[in-house]
């Protein structure tokens, strides 16, 4: 999803003040660590993915939002 898109989700939903920052590769070791990515499909992406893309297979991308009272 577009950061554009999840800010808009976001303050719709009643947080103001999104922020969204900082953006870094996502690789598959790093998602190894996430119960989301079971220990197969890990190793299938390890199987698929060729060795020099495995460092950046996705975009993390931290955001931050206030929720009034």
């Amino acid at each position: 999803m577009a950061e554009r898109v999840f800010a808009r989700k976001v303050e719709k939903v009643g947080f103001t003040d999104v922020w969204i920052g900082e953006k870094q590769p996502f690789g598959v070791e790093q998602a190894a660590i996430f119960p989301l990515f079971t220990e197969e499909v890990v190793e299938l992406m390890r199987t698929l993915i060729p060795a020099d893309r495995r460092d950046s297979v996705a975009i993390s991308v931290i955001a931050k939002a206030r929720k009034p009272r």
